[in-house]
């Protein structure tokens, strides 16, 4: 409820002291008029009126970033423009793991259309950098979560690395209590001590969840480790991780073919890395069904960054004894690959996004065949983050 006092009579404006009749008389009682405000929302808080209605008599606006969210709202209710376009402002720039689904909530609500997109692409790369390790991901809606799983433009490590971000949401959606981000063995040993009836998203409370696991590109899941700890949780059905490892070994004796995979978009295997600090430099190796590709960012000397991918001959030095080792590998000489490279960045809402497109190329294992395109960055700003997305067409 707010309070606004009304003077009725501008000679009443005159300064009158504390003791003065005016400020006890009945007209002065009665000159008060009352506004209620039906206020359901949570984000309409007292605090967050008090800040809006008081800019309303400041020339410049004045609002706290931690209430930033809470004073749109208010602001919105009372119609005061300024005010908002302020608070937009505000939130573009401090789009954070903290703040980030408070401020889509409140941008969704109140028509800030630029605040909603920008939480939207910082989500797209950051879900699985930062969310996935902070409390903070519990805070994100499931229709939000299934909306950025299913965005061309997300950013992953790789694909179990979605696998453990669902499975550690729906651990905090499961156990409300827990206030800080449990450990690995700890989200383990919850789902493991579960009824072994049935999977998890085939029992009555988990059906609801089962579209957010159909995000997950199960195909690019080749880890054993990672694998056996998907059978230990149990949230997915038996038969799709039976499935998984079929598939799998078609592919080995196949010389690599995903036969039944045609959809790129769908079933495409992805692996990225984050470039954060000088020199602009990042190597590391994709290791897919028998063939290994080294993935690289190298600054030239004319100052651009360039992204490529090489295939990989077995004993290359940047392999690691145990991936020489024991590590299947094809003796193919040459191998046809569909693959798509993806460079982008984020800058207070604004995201840079440039790609190869999908690209079909034979990698053989001589210098001039074994690299893909290049594409060239020719400025970056810290983090820069790459995705390569590979798959193997039957040959």
């Amino acid at each position: 409820m707010v309070k606004l006092s009304l003077v009725e009579d501008p000679e009443e404006e005159e300064i009158k002291g504390v003791n003065h009749p005016a400020h006890v008389s009945e007209k002065r009682v009665n000159s008060v008029t009352v506004i209620k405000l039906d206020c359901k929302d949570p984000l309409l808080t007292k605090t967050a009126m008090a800040v809006a209605l008081g800019n309303l008599y400041h020339d410049e606006v004045e609002v706290e970033v931690e209430d930033v969210a809470n004073v749109l709202a208010c602001a919105s209710v009372l119609g005061f423009k300024a005010l908002q376009n302020t608070c937009g402002k505000m939130m573009l720039e401090n789009i954070n793991h903290r703040t980030v689904c408070k401020y889509h909530l409140a941008a969704s609500k109140y028509q800030q259309e630029q605040v909603v997109l920008a939480c939207e692409r910082w989500l797209e790369l950051n879900l699985i950098p930062q969310m996935s390790c902070q409390i903070q991901l519990r805070e994100v809606s499931m229709d939000l979560l299934q909306k950025t799983l299913k965005s061309h433009r997300l950013f992953t490590f790789n694909e179990y690395s979605i696998y453990r971000l669902l499975s550690y949401w729906l651990f905090l959606q499961l156990n409300p209590q827990v206030q800080l981000m449990p450990s690995h063995s700890t989200v383990l040993s919850y789902y493991n001590s579960l009824p072994k009836n049935c999977a998890l998203v085939e029992k009555d409370e988990g059906q609801c969840y089962a579209p957010l696991f159909s995000a997950v590109r199960l195909t690019g899941i080749t880890d054993t480790n990672h694998i056996q700890d998907m059978q230990m949780m149990n949230i997915l059905p038996p038969s799709q991780l039976i499935d998984l490892l079929s598939q799998h070994y078609h592919a080995l004796q196949g010389g690599g073919d995903m036969g039944s995979l045609r959809n790129f978009n769908a079933y495409s295997v992805r692996q990225g890395f984050i470039v954060d600090d000088e020199p602009h430099y990042h190597s590391e190796v994709l290791s897919l069904h028998g063939f290994h590709f080294e993935l690289k960012a190298v600054r030239s000397s004319a100052g651009h960054v360039a992204f490529y991918m090489q295939r990989l001959k077995p004993g290359d030095p940047i392999l690691s004894f145990r991936q020489c080792e024991r590590h299947t590998f094809s003796m193919r000489p040459d191998r046809e690959v569909r693959y798509c490279i993806t460079v982008q960045q984020y800058q207070k809402g604004d995201n840079s996004y440039k790609t190869t497109g999908i690209v079909s190329q034979k990698f053989g294992l001589g210098d001039k065949t074994s690299r893909s395109e290049c594409l060239k960055m020719e400025k970056l700003d810290s983090p820069v983050y790459a995705t390569f997305a590979v798959m193997f067409p039957s040959s």
